[in-house]
């Protein structure tokens, strides 16, 4: 693979084809937020992926991926039940950021795997990581106008629970799938 639009494209397909990546994505953005507070928390999501994600291919630190995916899963539940028990969502980026640090390992994988010869590492991780960030901004686009909709709506908050229930029984799957894989 040579070129970085090979792994801008990368990124973007990896994103796409990561419904585990994509169901915490939207776990985060269904809670009513303000805009402000959407754009920390993306902000906050998007710096911890890339620390992480570039750590591991680096080498800098190697954790499991026995760890990391059930991680992933947990992450999915932990907020789709957060969404479900708090009324108001406030502070979320810190959240964001501590299970941004996990999905950046479980970024990592792909590139990790493709030993890449030191002089396209610099190339690979960044065109990859703004491949990913390329689908995330342009799904989250779409969704807050959506968004702004619904949470006029008055039952805006069943839609909301309904919506984190049905996150939290698929990420439980997973995380069932994946502990005792």
């Amino acid at each position: 693979m040579s070129g970085w639009y090979s792994f801008f494209d990368l990124g973007i397909h990896h994103i796409l084809g990561g419904y585990d990546h994509l169901l915490f994505l939207f776990s985060l953005v269904i809670a009513r937020q303000k805009f402000k507070q959407y754009a920390t928390m993306i902000t906050a999501f998007t710096i911890a992926h890339s620390i992480t994600l570039s750590l591991t291919v680096l080498g800098i630190i190697d954790i499991s991926p026995k760890f990391v995916e059930p991680m992933i899963a947990l992450s999915i539940c932990f907020v789709a039940i957060d969404n479900m028990i708090r009324k108001e969502v406030s502070h979320r980026w810190i959240l964001t950021f501590l299970f941004g640090l996990v999905h950046g390992m479980g970024f990592a994988d792909l590139l990790k795997g493709m030993n890449l010869p030191t002089s396209q590492l610099a190339t690979a991780l960044i065109s990859f990581n703004l491949g990913i960030e390329t689908v995330q901004i342009t799904l989250v686009g779409v969704a807050l106008p959506v968004l702004i909709l619904m949470h006029r709506w008055k039952y805006s908050k069943y839609a909301v629970y309904a919506t984190s229930s049905l996150a939290f029984v698929l990420g439980a799957i997973w995380l069932g799938q994946r502990v005792f894989a």
